[in-house]
């Protein structure tokens, strides 16, 4: 019977290894943007940043990205909670791009203009470090 239940918590684990695959994400490079808070999208299993970012090319003069962070329980530990960005405000955030080439990627960090820094969750280069996703100019 031990064996059993252990074969299935090593199934299990190693699906749950699978889900948090970050090879979506160019984690060989950061970039950065600037722009205006579309939307905190703050659900399991991750929470979603959505930013106008301004581009004068564009049909509506700016361009939407979508960043993933974290989830919502590791978040609220780095001090997030769903009120933490406003629709709105204005910010610049660090991710690691999409491999694909569209608009956005995972979440490194973002400046608000006060010059606050939040910082974001997982990501390409925390994982096998087990630590949140900080980009190397942001590491002490």
């Amino acid at each position: 019977m031990k064996t059993l239940i252990a074969a299935v918590f090593l199934l299990l684990a190693g699906s749950a290894w699978g889900h948090h695959s970050y090879a979506m994400f160019d984690g060989s490079q950061t970039l950065k943007v600037s722009g205006t808070v579309a939307k905190l999208e703050w659900m399991n299993p991750h929470v979603f940043v959505w930013l106008y970012v301004p581009n004068a090319k564009a049909k509506d003069g700016y361009d939407l990205y979508a960043f993933e962070n974290g989830s919502p329980g590791v978040l609220v530990r780095l001090g997030w909670s769903r009120a933490t960005l406003a629709v709105g405000e204005k910010i610049a955030v660090e991710y690691w791009p999409l491999k694909d080439g569209r608009n956005g990627g995972h979440f490194v960090q973002a400046t608000r203009a006060d010059g606050q820094i939040l910082r974001g969750a997982g990501g390409p280069n925390s994982a096998e470090k087990g630590e949140p996703a900080l980009s190397n100019a942001a590491k002490p």
